[in-house]
């Protein structure tokens, strides 16, 4: 089997890797000429809480090298990786409430991880607050070709006519309660769980035919969907993907209440001033609204959002309640 060529955001990886290796990235940017506000009065700090190269680092530094302008000083991204997010997200969860100490954040870290670890250096709820939803990176339902099934109902009615036969994979925690998710909403599907140390493996195993189904992050697969080698049943957001505008949604294929995005946005230590909040989220709305921001994030695979400190706030309780739901449901035990 020929080798696949890099996905969007393997390429991106690359690129970032050979010109940020030093992990720690100053963006010295020219300030306003307009007199600045009492905040900022020196440079941010945008924390990134896994390694170099992946979707939200690279989606945070795309935003923090275009953000140090507007606000008048530079912008510096910390990758501080490990644990799951936990360790970056704590960093930033003990930093002053100033508005100078900003945390890359995605589900992980603010949503999921109070549910499935039993104790936390920091409590997401408690210790941060949002600033600016920045974009989305929706899941997929993927199987292979060899299953012989070309819908998610069609799934479904496999899975039911062979309880217990059909595998699943996952390479960590988030790609286990998508998965969850899905078979609670579809009625108790019988699964077998087939956990992986990475993404790689598991994809090499489902495009054997080996796993029969893995509901992950959509860039990482758009290659393999182009090249027909493996089948994308349903998307896992309110709405259809935009580089997959004929794959439906699974609410729409008929699992309501089924949503899962791997988003990416910025939020800060409790206390931080509104104000400070408010204003880094207008001018990430700004960011957002050009075109080549979001064109690039678009190639991606990421869908552009924006938004109030406010509006976050509301994903992040809606996305709290819905993880703490999924790791009931599955009965999963706190590590």
């Amino acid at each position: 089997m020929s080798s696949a060529s890099p996905t969007p955001f393997q390429a991106g990886r690359r690129s970032a890797l050979r010109a940020l290796a030093a992990g720690a990235t100053a963006f010295a940017l020219p300030k306003r000429a307009k007199a600045q506000a009492s905040w900022p009065t020196r440079t941010i700090r945008v924390v990134v809480p896994f390694a170099p190269g992946g979707a939200t680092d690279l989606i945070a530094r795309l935003i923090a090298e275009n953000l140090g302008g507007p606000l008048g000083q530079q912008v510096v991204v910390e990758n501080r990786a490990g644990a799951f997010g936990v360790i970056g997200a704590d960093a930033v969860a003990k930093a002053p409430a100033d508005g100078h100490t900003l945390l890359a954040a995605s589900p992980g870290p603010m949503a999921v991880n109070p549910y499935v670890y039993k104790t936390l250096p920091y409590d997401p709820e408690r210790d941060l607050v949002g600033v600016s939803m920045v974009a989305n990176i929706p899941y997929v339902m993927i199987v292979p070709p060899s299953l012989g099934v070309r819908t998610a109902q069609e799934f479904i009615a496999l899975a039911r006519r062979r309880p217990g036969e059909l595998n699943f994979a996952t390479s960590g925690m988030a790609s286990r309660l998508t998965v969850e998710m899905f078979r609670a909403l579809a009625g108790g599907l019988q699964l077998e769980m087939v956990q992986y140390r990475g993404g790689s493996p598991a994809r090499t195993d489902l495009l054997a035919g080996r796993i029969q189904l893995v509901i992950e992050q959509a860039p990482s697969f758009l290659d393999d969907f182009r090249d027909g080698r493996l089948i994308p049943l349903a998307v896992g957001g309110t709405t259809r993907f935009p580089l997959l505008p004929d794959v439906p949604t699974l609410q729409e294929a008929g699992l309501a209440g089924y949503e899962a995005n791997a988003w990416l946005g910025y939020a800060a230590p409790a206390g931080t001033p509104l104000g400070a909040r408010r204003a880094i989220a207008s001018e990430i709305d700004k960011l957002l609204r050009q075109p080549a921001i979001r064109d690039r994030l678009l190639s991606w695979g990421a869908e552009p959002v924006g938004g109030t400190p406010e509006d976050m706030d509301r994903v992040l309780a809606a996305e709290r309640k819905r993880w703490s739901d999924v790791v009931r449901m599955a009965g999963i035990e706190k590590e």
